[in-house]
């Protein structure tokens, strides 16, 4: 028995005419400070209700907010600490102060 297989694409034809190189980021991005603020919410997941306290850092990288938890909010884990970041994995922050949001 003879078959023919046809492969059809998915999402249409692609037609783009020229597309552009793909860049490797840089191999070392090394350490930086980033901008980083306690923002405190109610997590109804606890049974204790007592408010819980988040880790929002402005990635110096990426020019994203990442969001770390960090605890309780009347004591919050927030510094010494460093992350690495999700959109460039070579490129890692720290905290040097931390404001609080109220």
């Amino acid at each position: 028995m003879n078959s023919t297989t046809t492969v059809l694409p998915l999402f249409g034809e692609d037609t783009r005419q020229d597309e552009a190189p793909i860049q490797q980021p840089p191999v070392q991005l090394g350490m930086a400070a980033a901008a980083a603020r306690i923002v405190t919410y109610r997590d109804t997941q606890f049974e204790d209700g007592k408010p819980r306290a988040l880790l929002v850092v402005d990635c110096p990288f990426c020019d994203h907010q990442h969001v770390h938890t960090a605890g309780l909010a009347s004591a919050p884990r927030v510094c010494p600490r460093t992350s690495r970041c999700v959109s460039r994995p070579t490129g890692v922050y720290y905290f040097p102060a931390v404001k609080r949001d109220r």
